[in-house]
């Protein structure tokens, strides 16, 4: 997986931008709507101090950073961070912005009061899934909150990819990865209530994307 984010970074915001790259709905319009919906999500919410975990490219960023007091941005790709050095510079952010290049898991800071998490849940299984809600109730305590931005499972979607999967990805110079992948719809967040202890509201569901605001109790 690791080798796979960092081989894809210099393309992979094409995701949001021209709605490809990915092994799902074949109309890229859906993606792209959906990602100027995402973004409108974000610029909504997140305030104060803000970790972004699992940052990749810092994609999310240009909706956030001036509305925001600090920012830390986390992620294990020597490649995305390549990037997202790359947004902050341009965003002329570097003052309020820091990188850290952890595993999501090992990073240990409580000194935020809003999370995001963009497109990593639906990498995970359910015993890692558990670790990362863990490390959501350590970074955040009680008060903070935490956006999570991710892939939805739709009747559209329904009709291209299994609602958990093993895909094949293709880079735009024909590399192939084996990625795992799942996707989420609201009883899957209904179930983060009792499994994880939150309150959960749903900012957007669409055919692609899912934003899902949070709290722990």
């Amino acid at each position: 997986m690791l080798q796979y984010y960092d081989e894809r970074a210099p393309e992979y915001d094409d995701a949001y931008l021209r709605g490809t790259g990915t092994a799902s709905i074949r109309d890229p319009s859906v993606f792209q709507l959906e990602a100027t919906l995402l973004g409108e999500v974000v610029e909504r919410m997140a305030r104060g101090r803000v970790v972004d975990l699992a940052c990749g490219t810092g994609y999310w960023l240009q909706y956030y950073a001036q509305r925001c007091s600090r920012v830390t941005l986390v992620d294990q790709s020597v490649g995305m961070l390549h990037e997202c050095d790359k947004r902050i510079a341009a965003l002329g952010v570097t003052g309020r912005c820091s990188v850290v290049r952890s595993d999501v898991f090992d990073y240990d800071s409580s000194a935020h009061d809003f999370a995001l998490v963009g497109f990593l849940l639906s990498h995970l299984d359910d015993s890692q899934e558990a670790r990362l809600f863990g490390a959501l109730r350590r970074i955040l305590g009680e008060s903070g909150r935490f956006l999570i931005l991710d892939s939805a499972w739709s009747a559209t979607r329904a009709r291209f990819n299994a609602k958990t999967e093993r895909q094949r990805r293709r880079l735009n110079n024909g590399t192939e990865f084996d990625i795992y992948k799942r996707y989420f719809d609201e009883r899957d967040v209904s179930a983060w209530t009792d499994k994880y202890s939150v309150t959960t509201s749903i900012e957007h569901a669409g055919a692609a994307f899912l934003a899902v605001s949070g709290q722990f109790k």
